[in-house]
């Protein structure tokens, strides 16, 4: 989880692939998904051009077998993208299987506001 959340903020996209299940689910505050290595790899990388300074911040982390519970923040000079956050994962010792958001009701979809901009 450490290393997951390492190589987002590093921008080492090659690391976050290296972490990733070939089913990685991402499951944002508005509780739209995507599925897939490749397509929710594609959408970190738009974050990170959208948000260059984005960051996952760690406030406290709690670990439970596969599943972990996060609070934090995600830091970044775009109103839309930053928030209090708290995160759920799923991850074995090797590969991060799920990831998913939940902010205050205000945050917008990152999934829509992110393909939004793709268009």
């Amino acid at each position: 989880m450490k290393a997951f959340i390492k190589a987002m903020n590093a921008r080492d996209f090659a690391g976050v692939e290296a972490l990733l299940a070939d089913n990685f689910r991402l499951i944002d505050n508005a509780d739209k998904e995507l599925t897939g290595r490749e397509p929710c790899l594609a959408l970190f990388r738009r974050v990170a051009e959208l948000a260059p300074d984005y960051q996952l911040e760690v406030d406290r982390m709690v670990v439970h077998g596969d599943d972990i519970l996060i609070a934090g923040k995600s830091r970044t000079t775009s109103p839309e993208m930053g928030s209090a956050t708290q995160w759920r994962a799923r991850a074995t010792p090797t590969r991060m299987l799920e990831w998913q958001s939940y902010s205050n009701a205000l945050t917008p979809s990152m999934i829509t506001l992110v393909q939004r901009t793709e268009d």
